[in-house]
């Protein structure tokens, strides 16, 4: 998990016990929604380093099968 997600999660946690503490019952489907938000973001965020991971791996294999 990242940083920004960390924060996010935590922000949204922070928003979610100001809402109970209040009383509101508005929030919560909206606080789902946004934690979903975050988990697609983060894991958007995974499959790019993942494929910049691969191409690296691919190019450093080329690099090796070149002759000296």
């Amino acid at each position: 998990m990242s940083d920004w997600t960390d924060g996010y999660r935590a922000a949204l946690a922070d928003v979610a016990r100001l809402a109970r503490s209040r009383g509101d019952e508005s929030l919560p489907g909206i606080l789902v929604d946004l934690e979903c938000d975050a988990m697609v973001i983060e894991r958007e965020a995974d499959n790019r380093l993942r494929r910049r991971r691969l191409t690296a791996a691919r190019e450093a294999t080329l690099f090796d099968e070149l002759p000296p």
